[in-house]
């Protein structure tokens, strides 16, 4: 029998990620825009936000599926301080070196790729097509839009947010909070240049 997973959120990213999730988990959706009982996709919604500590009874696995990267990190803290767990979500086509680092609670989806040596922190979203090369790091909450290549070296901050078809080049740093425009190229120069979300 399958465990069961708690998906917080069940608007794109969360009717996306659940279509990786159900394969492996029992998915149910939290959301406060939907009432309870009705099924997104076939998933449940079993309850809001405020109702993740009566939830805790039931569920030990939670993922938070909302592409805001301030908004995701507050509610992993507060799924943390009830004690749910994290796992990651990885596509088929995903891959991940057995030689990177991987946290908790991150959504890889179709085609994604974690070379080897690299590290991705907790609660990162790489969406389709998302290339971390070697060695690399990408830090906690960071949300990395379609076909973006992390290079060599480069590391982005927490809580940043990198458009699609971005390319940070070797031992370029992203800062935390950076928005990085679809089709950017962001060298070693040119890395705290970007708009914060603060």
């Amino acid at each position: 029998m399958k465990d069961k997973l708690l998906l917080i959120g069940a608007g794109g990213l969360g009717r996306v990620t659940l279509e990786h999730a159900m394969e492996k988990y029992q998915c149910h959706f939290v959301d406060d825009s939907y009432p309870v009982g009705m099924k997104i996709c076939g998933a449940p919604v079993v309850g809001a936000i405020a109702d993740l500590p009566a939830l805790r009874k039931e569920y030990q696995l939670l993922v938070v599926t909302i592409g805001n990267n301030a908004l995701r990190e507050e509610l992993y803290a507060q799924a943390d301080a009830l004690d749910y767990e994290f796992p990651s979500i990885l596509a088929r086509t995903a891959y991940v070196s057995p030689f990177a680092q991987l946290g908790w609670g991150c959504i890889l989806l179709n085609n994604a790729v974690v070379q080897n040596g690299s590290q991705v922190g907790n609660g990162v979203l790489l969406n389709v097509g998302a290339e971390a090369h070697h060695d690399c790091t990408i830090d906690d909450f960071a949300l990395i839009y379609t076909n973006s290549v992390i290079r060599t070296g480069a590391t982005v901050g927490k809580r940043a947010k990198i458009g699609s078809t971005v390319t940070v080049s070797n031992f370029a740093a992203v800062p935390e909070d950076a928005v990085v425009p679809d089709g950017s190229v962001v060298t070693p120069e040119e890395g705290t240049k970007f708009e914060t979300n603060q």
